[in-house]
């Protein structure tokens, strides 16, 4: 696997679908989301991660957890037990947080998720985006943005690839 990364897109299908090399303009970026993967899914992958010596991992997951009626501690122990081990190999993060899809009754496990993800990013000092306020409309993924209410679509890349790009932490890198 290649050495000297800038970046890693870690993460689900969320992050996989996405051409970030294009959309963020780096050479140096390697994405390894995969599809359908859950938070025990990228724990027990996080060692090829930090075998790329990374510079930054931007890091989004948790919805196909939340999706398959996982526990929300247990999701949120693997998701803290992921980015402890980023932290701990002196790798920059940036947490996105888990979006909204068109489902109300997952909307309010993200939304709860979310809540800890967040709470725990302030107390550890992890940089953190949130994209739902706006991907989202009332807690809910706007068709505009998707294609399955559920994932993303072209446009909606391009959006979330400006919030990245206009955060001082991409800039840093």
């Amino acid at each position: 696997m290649k050495k000297n990364i800038d970046i890693v897109m870690l993460g689900d299908s969320i992050i996989g679908r996405g051409e970030w090399d294009k959309l963020l303009s780096k050479e140096h970026l390697l994405n390894l989301g995969i599809d359908g993967d859950t938070t025990l899914g990228i724990l027990n992958r996080i060692d090829s991660v930090v075998e790329v010596l990374p510079r930054s991992v931007f890091f989004m997951a948790g919805i196909n957890d939340l999706c398959s009626s996982i526990p929300l501690e247990k999701v949120f122990r693997n998701y803290k037990k992921i980015l402890e081990t980023l932290k701990s190999k002196n790798i920059n993060i940036l947490v996105q947080l888990t979006l909204f899809t068109e489902m109300t009754a997952i909307n309010k496990k993200v939304k709860e998720f979310n809540f800890l993800v967040k709470e725990y990013c302030e107390k550890e000092d992890l940089r953190y985006i949130d994209l739902n306020p706006i991907l989202c409309e009332r807690e809910i993924l706007k068709d505009s943005y998707s294609t399955d209410g559920l994932h993303l679509n072209f446009i909606a890349y391009h959006v979330w690839a400006k919030e990245i790009k206009d955060n001082s932490f991409f800039q840093s890198i």
